[in-house]
């Protein structure tokens, strides 16, 4: 039977019912491909579409904005195979993940970014959208006018903890189809008021994403020591070791004695699924053998 895990984001926020029905309508959507013939790429894909297309996450629709109050999305996704594919900065797409799996299985790269990113996207003709949401651009109004009056942190390294304050979610989803095959994703709008070009982890294969044909990771929370760590790989390998659950929990040990704030969740090839974090909270749901647990039911 087929395991799925997703993910909402992680940080010092309270996620509730909104977060968790995101996330459910993301296994759904997932677990619906599968019964369809798909593979473990397609439901990481459908999930992370589902979960992409709801504002109350920070990727696609309702994307965090950078300092000139755009949206940039980075996106990734790589299989047990060792395919992938990511783009960042990304500004023609509603999707960024199906921008990432057009790169993974229609060409000889691995990352496209900005122009070269949404040249491509408009060439596979995917739908582009105005990802900008009347919440987003009120927090981003109010954030400009904090900086304008002596708090300007646009290139200081302040905004981990502004990062932290709001609680965006970045979005994942990790899956083991019926043929034990396994596939991770990850997609986000970034860091609220980023300095505009600013690629984070979700973009990067071995840092917010990572997937071996023992098992997958996606990450969340703050990108530049999820960067540094190598953490999806670090997982990974660490999975390879021991098992997911004790595979996380390094990751997490590993993070924590870096003072990274970040959230983890991961399946192996056997279908079993673990998940950790260092922030205050995170949002996650985990179907196995039909069966579904989330964040608000632990």
């Amino acid at each position: 039977m087929s395991s799925i895990i997703v993910h909402g984001g992680a940080g010092a926020f309270d996620p509730g019912k909104d977060y968790e029905a995101g996330l459910l309508a993301g296994i759904e959507a997932a677990r619906r491909t599968l019964e369809a013939g798909g593979k473990a790429a397609d439901a990481v894909e459908a999930a992370i579409v589902s979960m992409e297309d709801d504002p109350v996450f920070n990727a696609g629709l309702g994307s965090s904005l950078n300092w000139e109050g755009e949206v940039e999305t980075d996106a990734s996704m790589m299989t047990g195979e060792g395919d992938c594919g990511a783009v960042a900065c990304l500004r023609a797409a509603r999707n960024p993940i199906r921008a990432a799996r057009l790169i993974m299985d229609h060409t000889d790269h691995i990352m496209l970014a900005g122009a070269g990113a949404d040249a491509f996207a408009r060439a596979m003709e995917l739908p582009a959208a105005d990802l900008v949401t009347e919440k987003r651009r009120a927090l981003h109004k109010k954030l400009r006018a904090e900086y304008a009056a002596g708090k300007d942190i646009r290139y200081m390294p302040k905004l981990r903890d502004l990062d932290e304050r709001i609680g965006l979610g970045t979005v994942g989803a990790v899956v083991v189809d019926d043929d034990t095959r396994v596939a991770a994703g990850t997609s986000t709008g970034g860091m609220m008021m980023h300095v505009p070009g600013r690629i984070g982890d979700s973009a990067i294969i071995g840092a917010g994403t990572y997937a071996s044909r023992v098992g997958g990771v996606s990450l969340t929370g703050h990108g530049e020591p999820i960067i540094r760590l190598v953490l999806a790989k670090t997982a990974v390998n660490a999975i390879e070791a021991n098992g997911v659950r004790e595979g996380i929990q390094t990751a997490i040990e590993i993070a924590r004695a870096h003072d990274a704030r970040v959230g983890v969740i991961g399946l192996e090839a056997n279908g079993a699924g673990a998940f950790g974090f260092t922030t205050d909270a995170m949002c996650w749901a985990l179907s196995r053998d039909g069966d579904v647990t989330t964040f608000l039911e632990e």
